[in-house]
Order: C-alpha cells, then sequence, then structure tokens
C-alpha cells in the first residue's frame, strides 16, 4: 500500500539507453511506493534521429529539457556518469538542472556505498540506495530549493 502522501516528480539520468542502474532504481521506487514519485526520464528516442546531425542533435537536447523543466529534482547515477560514451548526454543534463535550477542529488553506483567525489560535488546531496532515504533526501532537497526561490511582490 502507498507510503506516501506525496508525489515527487523525477529525472533519473541516462544517455538514451535503459542503464542497469537506471532500471534498479526505477524499480526499486515503483516496488516501495508507485505514487510517491514520477518518472520524468525517458531513455529512448527514435532512431531515425541522428544525434551527429545539427538536427539530431537539437532534437535530443530539446527532448532531454524538456524532461528536466518540469521535475522537482534530478537523480544522477554516477555508474552513468563514469560512461565515457554517456558523458555528452550527462553534462548536458547537468547544465539543464543548472539552466532551470534543479537540485542534484547523486547515488553511487549499484554495491557501491560512496559517491565518486567528482560526482559529489557537482551535486547538491548525496543519497542511499534505500527507497524511503531517497525520497526523504528528495524532500529535503525540494523543500531547500523552495526556500531559495525569490520571493514574489505582492500586488497593491
Amino acid at each position: 500500500m502507498g507510503k506516501s502522501q506525496k508525489i515527487r516528480d523525477v529525472f533519473v539520468s541516462h544517455a538514451w539507453r535503459y542503464h542497469d542502474d537506471w532500471n534498479l532504481l526505477t524499480r526499486m521506487l515503483d516496488a516501495y511506493d508507485p505514487r510517491a514519485w514520477r518518472n520524468f526520464s525517458l531513455p529512448w528516442f527514435d532512431p531515425a534521429l541522428n544525434p551527429a546531425t545539427e538536427s539530431g542533435g537539437a532534437t535530443l537536447r530539446w527532448s532531454l529539457e524538456s524532461q528536466i523543466i518540469p521535475v522537482d529534482v534530478v537523480v544522477l547515477l554516477s555508474s552513468v556518469f563514469a560512461q565515457q560514451g554517456s558523458r555528452k548526454w550527462i553534462d548536458f543534463e547537468i547544465e539543464m538542472a543548472g539552466n532551470h535550477a534543479k537540485p542534484i542529488i547523486a547515488l553511487p553506483a549499484w554495491g557501491e556505498t560512496a559517491v565518486p567525489p567528482e560526482v559529489a560535488k557537482i551535486a547538491d546531496a548525496t543519497g542511499k540506495w534505500d527507497a524511503g532515504e531517497l525520497l526523504a533526501s528528495i524532500d529535503k532537497l525540494i523543500a531547500k530549493a523552495h526556500q531559495n526561490l525569490p520571493r514574489q511582490e505582492a500586488n497593491p
């Protein structure tokens, strides 16, 4: 049964592939409480798009950005970050998270206990492979992000 009343909108880092850790994380969160989060990351694209062309690359970048714009938080998977072939897309996801003021929480690779230092310095927080703890960490980041938003002045 549902353990949470909140719904968190989450983007999980990917490089246009269903990485093992991406699959593990999404399954873990769904098993914990499928109504606790919404997955805004879709690691699939039309294979007819060629990312090496100007228009194909622009389409894929817009697709990634449109996945990040509505979320509360970006989960940066260390295992995806570590793959050299993924770095172009991961770096873009990190840039878009910054451009749209989305906090980043980093997870170590599955089976590891710590996030590598080069990943930790990018992230606003680090998490563990425990659904309840991860959702609690996400809630803290969301609350902190909302505290840092500029306040709207009241209209006279």
